[in-house]
């Protein structure tokens, strides 16, 4: 029992609650912390397809959510070094970079897009306020692992070399 002193008084307030347990295996937590579901959001694609982060889950795919900015020159680098490589994965994942500078619009998105031939399956799209604060986004090359469950197994912030996302994305598949 905890309780609370009003000062200058004498009366006591007890605080009581009551708490219900439930197996883990009940419950699925949404955040973004890993293990847990994250937030399901929709956005529109530069190719103007509107995509359900819920509905990526129930195709039991892999999904890396990317937050970038076109202006970024260490998103550049991420896309360089996946450019390399990606054609490999295409099949087995879902990658969706999101623009976390609220500013740009589906065209520059498209245009920047078009720098990375490489990585014409990714689906880029303009940035939410609300996946921004869903996510806890305030800086680019913020990453998000979710694997085929739905619930996310991996989440950093930073460039990755060649090594590093071959590990991320094998591990994930």
């Amino acid at each position: 029992m905890i309780s609370c002193t009003n000062q200058g008084t004498s009366n006591n307030l007890e605080l009581k609650s009551k708490s219900e347990n439930q197996e883990l295996s009940q419950v699925r937590a949404i955040g973004t912390r890993i293990g847990e579901t994250p937030p399901d959001f929709t956005i529109v694609s530069t190719e103007g397809k509107g995509i359900r982060l819920k509905e990526l889950a129930d195709e039991k795919k892999p999904v890396i959510i990317y937050f970038m900015a076109t202006w970024c020159p260490y998103c550049a680098e991420d896309y360089e070094t996946l450019s390399g490589f990606y054609k490999n994965y295409e099949e087995n994942i879902t990658f969706i970079s999101i623009s976390l500078d609220l500013s740009e619009d589906l065209l520059e998105l498209k245009e920047y897009k078009n720098k990375y031939p490489e990585l014409k399956s990714m689906i880029f799209a303009p940035g939410q306020n609300q996946i921004l604060i869903d996510y806890g986004i305030t800086k680019t090359t913020s990453k998000y692992a979710i694997a085929k469950n739905g619930t996310i197994v991996f989440r950093s912030i930073g460039v990755a070399d060649e090594k590093q996302w071959r590990e991320l994305l094998d591990y994930i598949i």
